[in-house]
């Protein structure tokens, strides 16, 4: 059935699709962004390791990075970003995957189908999605060094209330921004199309109308000119 000629049709789908994407493909600024998201994640992931390894930060020893500003406390989160869903592995471990491919497969092979906004988003949630997965697995697992959670050391010290979190989660936040400001100008693209398929719909009734109704007077005047030309003969035919 249609099922089974969809699956029939999709690997030449696929062909033409992929042979037209790489074809038009801005490289430069594609390699870019792929270069940018990987740093991210070894940024994450490095700094992470550097802050576990640290002895001067054992203990819930604090480090004053940028005095006032940016501080560094070692502390394992069992949840998500912020500290929030403590003990859910077993339902964040999935959805950070399936984000995590999701993401992936729109900034390899759809990238040229975002506005920058959307496509800075991308770029910065995938890090942030991937280093959190292999997060929540190495926690699973009970692996060096996350045996006492997810490794969260940023800490901002004008702000004490503000929850400890990483790169990773400064990546997932900040892309999450950025995505939607990228939806908001998306619609009004949208909406702006929308409002000018309308003003053309309107405009071609406008003159469909206007057509109808000179033909339509065209036809009186054609008529009333039989009219009168029938009454024009029926008097010479008296005379």
């Amino acid at each position: 059935g249609k099922i089974m000629s969809f699956f029939q049709k999709l690997p030449s789908k696929l062909k033409k699709y992929f042979q037209d994407y790489f074809k038009n493909l801005n490289y430069p600024i594609w390699i870019l962004f792929l270069v940018l998201s990987v740093g991210l994640f070894l940024l994450d992931y490095f700094t992470k390791r550097a802050a576990y390894y640290d002895t001067r930060l054992q203990d819930g020893n604090i480090i004053d990075f940028i005095p006032g500003f940016l501080s560094f406390q070692l502390v394992g989160n069992k949840g998500a970003a912020w500290g929030s869903m403590s003990g859910w592995s077993w339902f964040l471990i999935p959805v950070s995957m399936i984000a995590s491919i999701a993401l992936a497969i729109n900034l390899l092979f759809r990238f040229r189908k975002f506005n920058w906004g959307m496509t800075i988003g991308i770029m910065l949630m995938l890090p942030g999605a991937v280093g959190n997965l292999i997060d929540r697995i190495g926690l699973a697992l009970k692996a060096v060094p996350y045996e006492k959670g997810v490794i969260d050391f940023l800490r901002f010290t004008f702000w004490p209330s503000f929850p400890i979190c990483n790169v990773a989660d400064y990546c997932l936040s900040t892309g999450i921004v950025f995505l939607l400001i990228g939806f908001v100008f998306e619609f009004k693209k949208e909406y702006k199309l929308l409002k000018e398929e309308e003003e053309k719909e309107k405009k071609s009734l406008n003159t469909t109308e206007t057509e109808m109704h000179d033909r339509l007077s065209q036809l009186d005047k054609k008529n009333e000119e039989g009219k009168k030309g029938d009454e024009d003969g029926k008097e010479n035919i008296q005379s």
